[in-house]
């Protein structure tokens, strides 16, 4: 039998599981009106932040290399871009809750922002280590992009965890 703290918990991983069916679904289908792919979104990476920054879910390190890992093979991606990505956006989130204390809503968003941007900064650094060349203005457009997705995927959460 499952206790009442745990149901809101379950909640949160079925919710997270549905979110991650539809951004693989969203990174594959391209937003109407914007014709280059280049500049889509990066769901995945607006995903995690949100699921972190909202304390659902229960992710932890193992479980953030494990979708990295299942994150780059459904994209192509480099193997380990993403798990490496989504380990040291959790990091960063744990120490700045360490160092400053976090309550009010724009402190979240400016968190939320910062770790966006953090994350685009190592996509751009590992691509650049393989020869994979991405332009800043696409780095900025995408990461104006994913932080759109985040505060959708923020929405989506709250209305249904609130429940």
């Amino acid at each position: 039998m499952t206790s009442p703290t745990k149901i809101p918990q379950i909640q949160a991983q079925k919710l997270f599981i549905i979110l991650f069916i539809i951004s693989l679904i969203l990174s594959h289908i391209g937003i109407v009106g914007i014709e280059d792919s280049s500049i889509m979104p990066n769901y995945f990476i607006a995903l995690i932040v949100s699921f972190i920054l909202a304390k659902r879910a229960r992710l932890d390190l193992f479980k953030l290399v494990i979708i990295g890992l299942i994150v780059d093979i459904f994209t192509g991606q480099l193997i380990g871009q993403y798990g490496l990505i989504f380990i040291i956006v959790y990091i960063l989130n744990f120490s700045v809750n360490k160092i400053l204390v976090i309550k009010y809503q724009k402190q979240i968003e400016s968190l939320s922002i910062f770790l966006i941007l953090f994350s685009f900064i190592i996509l751009w650094l590992t691509s650049q280590s393989y020869n994979i060349f991405i332009t800043p203005k696409i780095l900025l457009l995408q990461s104006i992009f994913t932080f759109i997705a985040y505060l959708f995927f923020k929405v989506i959460i709250n209305k249904f965890i609130a429940r």
